[in-house]
């Protein structure tokens, strides 16, 4: 009978020991699982949430004590400083934490019918017509490799970090194709005893998706030609050495340009979201678009790629004029 009673207390006592855990502990145990299962820069990202955001919020709380009401006072105090989308953001790392909890039985039952709040996305200030045909005008008339990557955007789809990972080794003369198989980003240095917050590194595209080769449109296959490095291949097309510009500096530039050119500045980015509004208006088929961009899914591309303007508006509209 002692024996039995032992027994359960200490199974008590495990149970309690477990429940009472503190978030910070089970937090550390999630970072060091992820650490091991995704790219380098998802995990700078989850270790910067968690210790500038969930961590200094949470530290004293045992993960018992984690409810859908206690994370719902955190997303209001983070979005009293923070955007929504940036709070939505640092709440799905949260969630990852608490499901990682529950799968381990350091909690059980919690209710994820959280309240997350609402996303304004932001429309994409693009280049109008005439700016792009001002932008055209000067990127023909100097045809360097740095104004070759800015093509290769505007005309491709291609990211900022693929372009400046681009290496002429990866385009394929005898196909007129390029091969998109590693990006530039700057991300957190988790590096014991590092002496820079961040560090520059070279990555696998963000996704499975985003691994692919393009056909190049005809008319860019002469300037690749032209630029070719035939001698050193394994160079990169922005710089024409064995060292890559990284994405900001590339944007820096990018901007001097737009001001030589007397153009409003708009990210680099726009320049992808150009590409996807210009294909659609060409009637590329959604599933060939969305392959081109390296998007997950079409439904993605769609919603956050595709831009209408009042011509196209005009155009589609004319198409059902009647008699009157």
């Amino acid at each position: 009978m002692l024996k039995i009673f032992s027994g359960l207390t200490r199974k008590i006592y495990e149970i309690k020991k477990r429940y009472s855990k503190s978030i910070e502990k089970i937090t550390a145990e999630w970072l060091g699982k992820a650490d091991l299962r995704v790219k380098k820069s998802s995990s700078g990202i989850y270790h910067g949430i968690a210790h500038n955001h969930i961590l200094p919020y949470f530290k004293d709380y045992g993960v018992s004590e984690i409810t859908r009401s206690s994370v719902e006072k955190f997303i209001d105090f983070k979005l009293k400083k923070l955007s929504p989308k940036t709070v939505r953001d640092i709440t799905s790392v949260l969630i990852q934490i608490i499901k990682f909890a529950e799968r381990n039985r350091y909690i059980k039952g919690f209710n994820y019918d959280i309240d997350l709040p609402k996303l304004h996305i932001k429309e994409i200030k693009l280049l109008n017509f005439k700016e792009e045909q001002t932008l055209d005008e000067y990127l023909k008339g100097e045809i360097t490799p740095e104004n070759f990557g800015v093509i290769l955007a505007k005309e491709a789809g291609l990211r900022i970090g693929e372009i400046c990972a681009l290496q002429w080794v990866d385009f394929n003369l005898d196909t007129g194709t390029v091969s998109i198989n590693k990006t530039i980003q700057r991300i957190k240095n988790l590096e014991p005893g590092a002496k820079t917050k961040t560090k520059v590194t070279i990555t696998e595209p963000k996704s499975r998706k985003s691994i692919r080769e393009i056909s190049l449109p005809a008319n860019l296959i002469p300037i690749v030609k032209k630029l070719y490095n035939y001698d050193n291949p394994g160079t990169y097309l922005l710089t024409g050495t064995v060292k890559y510009i990284e994405p900001r500096n590339f944007q820096r530039k990018f901007k001097k340009l737009l001001k030589v050119c007397g153009i409003t500045y708009v990210n680099f980015h726009s320049l992808r979201h150009s590409f996807a509004s210009n294909a659609v208006k060409k009637d590329f088929d959604e599933k060939t678009l969305s392959e081109i961009l390296g998007h997950s899914t079409v439904k993605f591309t769609f919603d956050r790629y595709v831009h209408s303007n009042i011509d196209l508006q005009r155009e589609h509209m004319n198409k059902m004029a009647s008699g009157f």
